[in-house]
Protein backbone atom coordinates (compact mmCIF):
# COMPACT_ATOMS: atom_id res chain seq x y z
CA UNK A 1 0.00 0.00 0.00
CA UNK A 2 1.02 3.64 -0.86
CA UNK A 3 1.50 5.99 1.83
CA UNK A 4 -0.37 9.11 0.65
CA UNK A 5 -3.77 9.23 -1.70
CA UNK A 6 -4.79 11.70 -3.41
CA UNK A 7 -8.70 12.50 -3.70
CA UNK A 8 -11.16 14.89 -5.42
CA UNK A 9 -13.69 16.30 -3.19
CA UNK A 10 -17.16 16.42 -5.16
CA UNK A 11 -19.51 19.46 -5.01
CA UNK A 12 -22.06 17.11 -2.63
CA UNK A 13 -18.95 16.76 -0.17
CA UNK A 14 -18.19 13.61 -1.21
CA UNK A 15 -14.50 12.32 -2.12
CA UNK A 16 -13.36 10.20 -5.08
CA UNK A 17 -9.68 8.01 -5.14
CA UNK A 18 -7.63 9.89 -7.60
CA UNK A 19 -4.26 8.02 -7.36
CA UNK A 20 -1.76 6.50 -5.07
CA UNK A 21 1.91 8.10 -4.18
CA UNK A 22 4.73 6.97 -2.13
CA UNK A 23 6.49 10.72 -2.67
CA UNK A 24 4.74 13.39 -0.98
CA UNK A 25 5.99 16.31 -3.53
CA UNK A 26 4.86 13.69 -6.21
CA UNK A 27 1.54 13.50 -4.70
CA UNK A 28 1.21 17.35 -4.51
CA UNK A 29 2.31 17.22 -8.33
CA UNK A 30 -0.90 15.10 -9.15
CA UNK A 31 -3.20 16.99 -6.75
CA UNK A 32 -2.43 20.40 -8.53
CA UNK A 33 -2.64 19.17 -12.30
CA UNK A 34 -5.85 17.14 -11.10
CA UNK A 35 -7.63 20.39 -9.16
CA UNK A 36 -6.83 22.53 -12.22
CA UNK A 37 -8.00 20.13 -14.97
CA UNK A 38 -11.07 19.28 -12.69
CA UNK A 39 -11.53 22.89 -11.10
CA UNK A 40 -12.49 20.53 -7.87
CA UNK A 41 -11.20 20.71 -4.29
CA UNK A 42 -8.31 18.59 -4.26
CA UNK A 43 -6.86 16.99 -0.81
CA UNK A 44 -3.89 14.43 0.03
CA UNK A 45 -4.60 11.90 2.79
CA UNK A 46 -1.52 10.40 4.64
CA UNK A 47 -2.35 6.87 5.88
CA UNK A 48 0.86 6.67 7.92
CA UNK A 49 -0.52 9.78 10.05
CA UNK A 50 -4.05 8.74 9.58
CA UNK A 51 -4.90 12.30 8.42
CA UNK A 52 -4.93 14.95 5.20
CA UNK A 53 -1.71 16.78 5.31
CA UNK A 54 -2.12 18.95 1.53
CA UNK A 55 -5.05 20.31 0.10
CA UNK A 56 -5.05 22.01 -3.40
CA UNK A 57 -6.46 25.39 -2.24
CA UNK A 58 -3.69 25.69 -0.06
CA UNK A 59 -1.34 24.76 -2.49
CA UNK A 60 -2.95 27.06 -5.65
CA UNK A 61 -2.28 30.05 -3.49
CA UNK A 62 1.47 29.29 -2.52
CA UNK A 63 2.10 28.07 -6.04
CA UNK A 64 0.06 32.01 -6.61
CA UNK A 65 2.36 33.69 -4.19
CA UNK A 66 5.97 32.17 -5.45
CA UNK A 67 4.59 33.29 -9.31
CA UNK A 68 4.12 36.84 -8.01
CA UNK A 69 7.50 37.38 -6.36
CA UNK A 70 9.42 36.06 -9.48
Amino acid sequence: MKRYGVFKRLPNGSTLWVCPSNDLTEAKTKMVESAIKTRHEHFIHDFTLGRTVANSREELMDVGHRTKET
